[in-house]
């Protein structure tokens, strides 16, 4: 890996594991190992790109900030931190998020604190050979280390006789079998529609799907009751064929969620977090880890009543594909898998609760201070969901 700052001089910075597991495992965090992600740039004029905006940042007062670069991609990063908790880590976010480009938009409205990134590692079974559109994802990695795990767990996979492939996102790894064309399906035409849902017919799809049902996460099975299945995906980059004559929308799916608390009404912070699904099938498994990262945040001790107050759709596409409604589920399944440190309360609960406080959800999406008057939870989840093209 190679760590610099705007004039190329080494930064040196400790990685080690995260209390990101799955199954709530925690690890001492050392020192320096998260960061908040600026931006992520790629192609053969990543690095210059991110030294220009880089230098931007600096002339602008904008401490310590470094990039992280990896063949074809420049990370461009803020600040090193100890913890999710660190009162640094807040102050930088609400800085970087006040920032306006010359068009007096926030260029950086969404960024969070991630671990600090990995160069991608060269793997034997890279994603991109395998054949086909679609591949079954099994497996995803996020914390410090997570590419190694990944092709361990791929090599794993090779031994027991399955077309394992490995691919290596900018925050996340994930593991996938084989490599499928629209065929698999009883109707290809409707194969990556939005809205569409044809039926899996091809029996060496449907006996992964018998013999891998849970997502594993961290290198942990999920459990039955978070509700995380394995899934098809498609490969990045690959394109589904033309259905009806009319082209294939290319959707993706920005989430982000809150959890506020009910006595300021405030989420500053540590209490946001935000990502982006590929496609509808995809959001569950976001959601579940944007959750899990919220209530990390959240202090420890007394389990505490968190309720879902409510997702919004932001834009028409959104909307139309009832992306905000199966946010909103992920949410309250995610709330229900937390364990003993969490009381869920659910959204017709947490409807109930703003009613009775004079409430109406909308209008606490719209300005979460209002939950101040509420009672009957510590924090609600709050949240919206954009689409933009791929």
């Amino acid at each position: 890996m190679r760590a610099c700052n705007i004039k190329l001089s080494p930064i040196p910075f400790a990685l080690a594991a995260l209390a990101l597991a799955a199954a709530g495992c925690e690890f001492p965090l050392q020192q320096r190992q998260l960061t908040v992600l600026m931006a992520e740039y790629h192609g053969p004029d990543a690095m210059p790109t991110a030294q220009r905006v880089g230098r931007e940042l600096m002339q602008q007062g904008l401490p310590d900030v470094f990039i992280v670069e990896s063949p074809g991609m420049a990370s461009l990063c803020a600040g090193r931190y100890d913890s999710w908790r660190d009162n640094d880590a807040d102050a930088m976010l609400k800085r970087v998020r006040r920032i306006r480009d010359a068009q007096g938009q926030f260029p950086f409205a969404g960024v969070m604190l991630v671990p600090v990134p990995e160069p991608a590692p060269p793997t034997p079974w890279p994603l991109e050979r395998a054949k086909g559109i679609f591949t079954f994802h099994l497996a995803s990695w996020e914390a410090p280390g997570r590419m190694a795990r990944a092709q361990a767990y791929a090599a794993e996979l090779r031994a027991q006789g399955h077309e394992a492939y490995v691919y290596h996102g900018p925050r996340l790894s994930m593991v996938t079998i084989g490599g499928f064309g629209p065929e698999i399906f009883d109707n290809p035409a409707l194969a990556g529609q939005p809205g569409s849902r044809p039926k899996i017919t091809a029996p060496q799809v449907l006996d992964l799907i018998q013999k891998f049902p849970r997502m594993r996460l961290e290198g942990e099975v999920t459990p039955p009751e978070a509700h995380i299945p394995t899934q098809l995906v498609k490969i990045p980059g690959r394109e589904t064929p033309v259905a009806a004559g009319r082209p294939l929308p290319q959707v993706l799916f920005r989430v982000s969620l809150a959890l506020v608390d009910a006595r300021t009404g405030q989420a500053e912070g540590r209490f946001r977090a935000a990502g982006v699904a590929q496609s509808r099938e995809e959001m569950p498994a976001l959601v579940a880890k944007l959750v899990k990262q919220l209530l990390d945040a959240a202090p420890a001790g007394r389990p505490v009543r968190v309720g879902a107050a409510g997702v919004a759709a932001t834009d028409a596409d959104a909307a139309r594909l009832k992306a905000d409604a199966l946010v909103l589920e992920a949410v309250t399944a995610a709330l229900a898998a937390a364990g003993p440190r969490v009381v869920a309360v659910g959204p017709e609960a947490t409807a109930q609760m703003l009613d009775a406080a004079g409430l109406a959800p909308a209008a606490v999406l719209a300005d979460p201070r209002l939950l101040r008057s509420a009672q009957g939870f510590d924090y609600a989840i709050t949240g919206s969901v954009t689409s933009f093209p791929r």
